[in-house]
């Protein structure tokens, strides 16, 4: 790597704020752009569910990054408390998913056991034995996953982002107006506070990630989540529990985050009253005690989503600008793997895990071409 190497990250999310701090660690100088406190969008309205498993996605490449950036939690937590005091609440609870009466099978996580992978299924006893008696009687049958866990994606971003400092990235408060363009190349970004320039700009804006889609289009679009706090009166779940309609995310503050919708509503970031009901209601439903919890607040944001649900990760249409967006549900769990990636690609290490992710794969967005990486170095 030569000297005096610049990145630019548009997006002070969690995305944002962990590749920046990969770079940095590498000895890159990195410089982010957010537009209001870091970490203060769909990084901070998320449940936190690092749960590749339990989420049910099926096997390929994105099951395959989502294990291996759950690997990292562990190593990362440390690193995280050892350079800011910050305990992230990164907690290997294990996720019970249940078929409720009428509801979903569960083979479709068999795939998953023969896989090798650590399964357990659980019959009435053994749920009410996981959930501590909360789960409800409609509860008869699930899979437990005792290798996934949780994080708290507030207090996960502010450890990033002053890991990130103390490594000496510099945030900048802007807003992202247009990339600047010359010669062919990205050379930096405009803002609404004076223009910036890197050797490489990497775009992690999330669902505002389009920021110049005459220049470089990339196909994102806000897809809105709802989550509502709950403060149960009685005992706290030891883990976390979910059905196909709903999950439920104890706290160590004494919450449990009920969520969440998925909404395609554009930019229209508001709690409505029917998601907060519906919530509520499927809550109830998988643990009846719930009923009698106490509604502490709601909140909504938005989540960067792709037409085929993958994330978009790689070099754009004009080399100089890299895309790290588009991971939608998740952002939290992707985010030491799409920061290591990410690293290793721009200075140079070969980096196979992200050529499924690449901004130009077909059917996505046929305007962005498949050019190499910039490479510092």
């Amino acid at each position: 790597m030569t000297s005096g190497s610049s990145v630019l990250v548009v997006g002070g999310g969690v995305i944002g704020c962990s590749i920046a701090r990969e770079l940095a660690g590498r000895g890159v100088d990195a410089v982010v752009l957010e537009r209001a406190e870091p970490g203060a969008e769909a990084s901070s309205a998320a449940a936190g569910l690092i749960a590749p498993q339990a989420e049910g996605l099926p096997p390929g490449p994105l099951f395959d990054l989502a294990i291996a950036s759950r690997a990292l939690y562990p190593r990362l937590s440390e690193e995280l408390a050892g350079e800011t005091g910050a305990d992230v609440g990164w907690r290997r609870k294990g996720i019970l998913r249940c078929r409720l009466d009428g509801g979903e099978g569960i083979s479709r996580y068999a795939w998953q056991r023969e896989a090798g992978l650590t399964v357990e299924e659980a019959g009435v006893d053994r749920i009410r034995e996981i959930t501590a008696g909360l789960a409800g009687s409609e509860a008869r049958e699930g899979l437990f996953f005792p290798e996934d866990g949780i994080v708290d994606p507030r207090r996960l971003t502010r450890a990033l982002a002053e890991s990130a400092r103390r490594r000496g990235v510099r945030f900048v408060t802007a807003a992202a107006r247009r990339f600047l363009a010359d010669g062919g190349l990205c050379r930096g970004v405009e803002t609404d506070g004076g223009d910036f320039e890197a050797d490489v700009v990497v775009d992690a804006a999330g669902a505002w990630a389009s920021i110049d889609p005459e220049v470089a289009p990339v196909a994102v679009e806000p897809v809105r989540g709802q989550i509502v706090d709950l403060r149960p009166e009685g005992p706290m779940l030891p883990s976390v529990l979910e059905s196909e309609d709903v999950y439920l995310v104890p706290r160590d503050d004494g919450s449990l985050l009920v969520g969440s919708t998925e909404e395609r509503v554009g930019f229209l970031k508001e709690v409505t009253a029917g998601a907060v009901v519906a919530l509520v209601v499927a809550a109830c439903r998988l643990a009846p005690s719930l009923s009698r919890a106490r509604l502490a607040g709601a909140w909504a944001g938005l989540r960067p989503g792709s037409a085929d649900g993958l994330p978009i990760l790689g070099p754009a249409n004009i080399p100089g600008l890299y895309f790290a967006t588009g991971h939608f549900r998740n952002g939290i769990l992707l985010a030491p793997i799409t920061a290591r990636l990410v690293a290793d690609a721009l200075t140079g290490v070969p980096a196979p895990m992200l050529e499924p992710f690449s901004p130009g794969r077909p059917g996505l967005n046929p305007a962005v071409s498949r050019r190499p990486s910039v490479v510092f170095g």
